[in-house]
């Protein structure tokens, strides 16, 4: 299974708009992996790619990855740097099946020619999807409004995507943890925040669970800078996505 991070940014993008911050100061002065265009990813295993997430930024995304065929978007929940690029799609050249939960796809608003080459699907949490010999199951987890995380398994190989997690976590969540090969986790803060889980978050569950590979990716301007959170993690084996970003699992 590979895993390519496609933007790494949380809502507001490093540099954010209209900011002066020394972090995003940092970010147009210098470039590098302290850039952070919005949260997306793409899993590849069985002969599939599957895009999670559509940010405003969704077709430079695709393009500077040389990426021109899916086999599915997954959405994670309505707020706008997760499904503002859905409609770039508008002009996408194929058939284009998008998946949501049942209470996120009232809230897509889809072009009538996107609508038209759209095969809208809904999901409950925890049934599994299928695409060849990858399996995906939807999960809740608690955000401000419906957000669903994401296990990834082929042939034995875990993959958890925890979107927008909040840090409050579930017996669910900590048993699929347990046997995750790679679990990613977005952290916009170092430190606790109430909406999503920290840096510190994801350092105690490392702890707690003895984590095999965790990843923190939907890093916003208030957070360190790259260089200062690869310091800061590297002690607990936890890498920092950057845009371009590939594992290999």
């Amino acid at each position: 299974m590979r895993i390519k991070f496609l933007g790494t940014g949380a809502a507001e993008g490093i540099p954010s708009f209209g900011c002066t911050c020394q972090r995003c100061r940092v970010a147009r002065a210098e470039g590098g992996h302290n850039v952070r265009r919005r949260a997306s990813l793409l899993i590849e295993a069985a002969g599939h790619r599957i895009l999670l997430d559509t940010p405003p930024e969704i077709s430079a995304l695709l393009n500077q990855a040389e990426v021109f065929d899916l086999s599915a978007v997954l959405l994670s929940h309505e707020h706008f740097d997760h499904i503002g690029g859905l409609v770039e799609f508008e002009y996408w050249n194929r058939v284009l099946p998008i998946f949501a939960g049942y209470d996120v796809l009232p809230k897509l608003r889809l072009t009538p020619r996107l609508e038209s080459r759209a095969l809208l699907s809904g999901f409950y949490p925890h049934t599994w999807l299928h695409f060849g010999d990858l399996k995906v199951m939807p999960f809740k987890v608690i955000h401000h409004v419906p957000c669903y995380g994401f296990a990834f398994e082929e042939t034995g190989t875990r993959v958890l995507h925890f979107s927008d997690s909040g840090p409050e976590l579930g017996n669910l969540h900590r048993h699929l943890l347990a046997g995750a090969d790679v679990a990613i986790f977005h952290t916009p803060t170092f430190e606790p925040y109430r909406s999503h889980i920290s840096v510190q978050g994801v350092i105690s569950l490392v702890q707690e669970y003895s984590l095999r590979r965790a990843v923190i990716t939907h890093i916003n301007h208030h957070n360190l800078l790259h260089e200062e959170l690869v310091e800061r993690v590297a002690p607990y084996g936890i890498t920092v996505a950057y845009d371009g970003l590939t594992l290999e699992v």
